[in-house]
């Protein structure tokens, strides 16, 4: 192959990668994004999670965001979603252990997103992930707690190590460890 046609090659390659990583955030709203995404706060995206969690998340939820959920999960029960964003210290490009991650639930109220913190700003190794559980009956990881959730759930995780559960019951987060 020819130096052009390589060149060319890889200049596909690379911008079909950017396309398919933008395809995952194209169901959230504008006004959603833009409420989330300041201060250097970028959502979650599949070429932001470390090592092998990228094929894991895609063959554990295809055509998923690993950065954002949406459902009936905030207690006025109209649809909301549950952002996961990440902040990079640009002093020290590509080093994992210097990152933040924070997770916020966004709702619309009046066609403007409210924005509520759900984990505060965390440095992480590795980037944490979202996704939806439906409404059912759910135990903890070890059996010992057990409740019934009313309405849609999330689960917010490290794809191989902790877990955790969150749903509201009436009007208060409340959680399940799910793994360590």
């Amino acid at each position: 192959m020819s130096v052009s046609k390589g060149i060319l090659f890889a200049t596909l390659l690379s911008l079909s990668a950017n396309v398919r990583a933008e395809d995952c955030l194209n169901n959230l709203p504008p006004s959603i994004r833009t409420a989330v995404e300041q201060d250097s706060w970028t959502i979650l995206q599949p070429q932001d999670l470390a090592g092998t969690d990228p094929q894991r998340w895609k063959g554990n939820h295809p055509g998923e965001c690993p950065g954002v959920t949406s459902g009936n999960f905030y207690p006025k029960g109209k649809t909301s979603y549950l952002i996961a964003l990440i902040q990079r210290d640009p002093t020290q490009a590509g080093e994992q252990t210097s990152q933040l991650e924070k997770l916020t639930l966004v709702y619309l109220k009046k066609d403007r997103p409210i924005t509520v913190p759900v984990i505060p700003p965390t440095q992480v190794p590795a980037p944490m992930v979202v996704w939806k559980l439906h409404r059912g009956s759910y135990q903890d990881l070890y059996g010992a707690k057990k409740v019934t959730i009313s309405r849609e759930s999330f689960v917010y995780e490290k794809l191989v190590g902790p877990a955790n559960r969150f749903y509201y019951d009436g009007s208060h987060l409340k959680s399940l460890v799910l793994s360590r």
